[in-house]
C-alpha cells in the first residue's frame, strides 16, 4: 500500500516538477538580443554589441538557431544552480531517490569559448611544424577543414581529402566541387567572414602564412586549430602536399601527387633542354598593368621562368612582385611579353602596343604577346606546370613541334 501510494505521488510531481525546470531555463533576465564577445569572454547585450561584432578587435557571434555556441556564459550564475538543481530533483523522482551523476553536458562545464566537433577517425597524435614555425599537434584527423587561400583547397582536393573541405574563398573556383562547399569571404583579411567561419563549426583552418596572422591568433584564442601554409617554389609546394597529407590522413595521396608532377616538370624540362645561352628569348612577365607590376626571381612565377629556360628581364630585382615604370620596360626590350587573364578577361594586344613608347618592343612587332591562364600561373598549386607548359609553348613554340614530329 505504501509503495502505491509513493508511485501515485512521484506521478503527479514529476510533471510539476518538470514544468518548474522548463519555466526556469525559459525565463532569461532579459529581452534583448545576445550577442557573446569571444575575445572578453563576458555576454554583451545589442546595447553595447556595436564594438564588438566585426573587426580584428573583437569577434562577436549573433546567438540563433543556425549560429549558437554553447557556453554556459548565456546564463546567469542563478539560473545555473536553481536549474541543475531542478534536474537532480526529476532525475531522483524518477529513478526512485537513489544516488544520481550531473548530467550536466561536458562542453558546458567546459571553460573555453569555442569546442570544435569531435573528429571521427581516431589514430595516434600527429605534430607538424607549419610554414611559420609553429609546432601543432593533432589528437585525431580533421573532419571539417576551412582553406583560406585557392593553392590550398585545389591541393586539399588533388591529394584526395576534398571530401573534408567544408568552406572556402569566394576564389576557390577549381575543381568543381570546391564550388560547393561554403563560402568565407574574399579570402584577405578585410573580407573574411570570421561569423561564418565559427558557424562551420571547423577542427582546422588552413591559413596564408603571410596574410592571415591575426586570424591566426584569434583562432588559437577561442581553441580553433589553424595552420599557416603558402609554398612560393614547386619544392615547397611537395612539402606541403606531404604535410597536408599527414595531417588528413591521406599521405598517399600526397605521394602520388608528388610523382605525377615530378614526371611532369621533368618531361617539360627535357623540352627545353637543349636549348643554348644564345636560343634562350628575354621574356617580360606582366603581373598587372595599373600599376605596371611584374614578376622577380624570388616569386615562384619567376621560378616556372627559370624552369623554361626563359630569361626574365627583370632577374636583377630583390623583390617578388615590384612595381615597375613603363620606360623600364621599353628599355630591356624583351622578345616576348607574357601576361595573365586578369579580372576574368583577355588582355588585349592592341592596349598593350599603344602603350607610350612600346610600339618598338621586339615583343610587340614580332607580335608575341600571349596570355596564361590566370588562375593557374597565379597560385603556387597543383595545376602550375599547365601553366609552365603554356609559357614553353608560348615563347618556344618550334619545342612543341618538333615533339608532335617524334613518333
Amino acid at each position: 500500500m505504501r509503495t502505491q501510494v509513493l508511485r501515485t505521488i512521484r506521478l503527479i510531481l514529476c510533471p510539476v516538477v518538470l514544468l518548474a525546470v522548463f519555466t526556469l531555463i525559459a525565463n532569461p533576465s532579459s529581452t534583448h538580443p545576445v550577442f557573446v564577445d569571444l575575445r572578453q569572454s563576458r555576454l554583451v547585450h545589442h546595447s553595447d554589441a556595436t564594438h564588438h561584432i566585426y573587426g580584428a578587435s573583437g569577434l562577436g557571434v549573433p546567438t540563433s538557431t543556425s549560429n549558437r555556441i554553447t557556453d554556459m556564459r548565456h546564463w546567469s550564475l542563478n539560473q545555473l544552480k536553481k536549474g541543475m538543481l531542478a534536474s537532480s530533483i526529476v532525475l531522483m523522482l524518477c529513478a526512485g531517490c537513489g544516488p544520481t551523476e550531473s548530467i550536466v553536458p561536458e562542453e558546458m562545464t567546459s571553460d573555453s569559448a569555442y569546442t570544435p566537433p569531435v573528429a571521427i577517425t581516431k589514430r595516434p597524435p600527429v605534430s607538424i611544424v607549419d610554414r611559420t614555425r609553429r609546432s601543432v599537434t593533432f589528437e585525431s584527423v580533421p573532419q571539417r577543414i576551412i582553406s583560406l587561400s585557392p593553392s590550398s583547397t585545389e591541393l586539399l582536393f588533388a591529394i584526395g581529402a576534398g571530401s573534408t573541405v567544408v568552406g572556402a574563398t569566394n576564389h576557390c573556383n577549381y575543381p568543381a566541387d570546391a564550388l560547393k562547399v561554403a563560402r568565407v569571404g574574399s579570402g584577405i583579411m578585410e573580407g573574411t567572414s570570421r561569423e561564418t567561419i565559427l558557424a562551420l563549426k571547423p577542427d582546422l583552418v588552413l591559413c596564408k602564412w603571410d596574410t592571415h596572422e591575426p586570424l591566426l591568433e584569434l583562432f588559437e584564442r577561442i581553441g580553433i586549430q589553424a595552420v599557416n601554409i603558402g609554398p612560393e617554389t614547386l619544392e615547397e609546394l611537395f612539402d606541403e602536399a606531404r604535410l597536408l597529407g599527414q595531417i588528413t590522413g591521406h599521405e598517399q595521396g600526397a605521394e602520388s601527387l608528388i610523382s605525377q608532377m615530378t614526371e611532369r616538370r621533368d618531361g617539360l624540362a627535357q623540352r627545353v633542354a637543349s636549348l643554348s645561352p644564345n636560343q634562350q628569348r628575354t621574356v617580360f612577365y606582366e603581373v598587372w598593368d595599373d600599376p605596371l607590376m611584374t614578376a622577380g626571381p624570388k616569386s615562384f612565377i619567376g621560378e616556372l621562368l627559370r624552369m623554361g629556360k626563359m630569361k626574365n628581364v627583370f632577374e636583377d630585382t630583390d623583390a617578388s612582385y615590384p612595381c615597375i615604370s613603363s620606360e623600364v620596360v621599353v628599355d630591356r626590350n624583351p622578345d616576348v611579353i607574357l601576361t595573365p587573364t586578369n579580372h576574368l578577361k583577355q588582355v588585349e594586344f592592341e592596349r598593350v602596343a599603344t602603350r607610350p613608347g612600346w610600339a618598338n618592343i621586339r615583343a610587340i612587332t614580332d607580335k608575341r604577346v600571349f596570355i596564361i591562364n590566370g588562375d593557374e600561373v597565379s597560385r603556387c598549386g597543383p595545376r602550375m606546370l599547365n601553366a609552365l607548359e603554356q609559357m614553353i609553348d608560348a615563347v618556344y613554340p618550334e619545342t612543341t613541334l618538333k615533339e608532335r614530329r617524334q613518333p
